[in-house]
């Protein structure tokens, strides 16, 4: 099997600006613009606090295993710190409101927060009730996105 070297330059400078945000042009307005060795970057802002909770929660859950082997306080990060995210993009995104990139990161935070507890619970101890929470989201997510593409 031969590479098409052009075919995989071609793909990479169409994919390029897609690395650190998802966002067409027309929504880059929530991303973080700095520049990186002379070059603007874009940066989903919610993203930059996914990423960082997801590995908040993992190193508590691993150093201070009290709080996520708590199954009364997983039952309350895992289902509630991805909603505000999830209200944040719907109202944004069905509304007029722009609204604001720190609150975006801020939103991520807490879900990838959740993510990561909820990574925990279900690798480590098990808790396949962390199963049943995503699937709902993943509904609810899939359902808004599927509407917001309708419009």
């Amino acid at each position: 099997m031969k590479i098409d070297r052009e075919e995989f330059r071609t793909g990479l400078a169409r994919t390029w600006p897609y690395l650190l945000s998802h966002h067409t042009p027309s929504e880059q307005y929530r991303c973080y613009a700095p520049e990186l060795l002379g070059r603007r970057v874009h940066l989903c802002a919610r993203c930059a606090g996914i990423y960082p909770g997801i590995v908040i929660a993992l190193v508590i859950a691993l150093f201070v295993p009290m709080l996520a082997h708590s199954s009364t306080v997983a039952l309350l990060i895992i289902p509630a710190f991805p909603l505000p995210a999830l209200v944040d993009w719907t109202v944004t995104t069905f509304t007029e409101r722009r609204g604001y990139n720190v609150v975006r990161t801020a939103t991520g935070l807490l879900l990838g927060y959740g993510y990561g507890i909820g990574l925990y619970r279900l690798v480590v101890v098990g808790d396949m009730w962390v199963v049943a929470v995503g699937a709902g989201y993943a509904l609810a997510a899939g359902s808004l996105v599927a509407l917001s593409q309708t419009e």
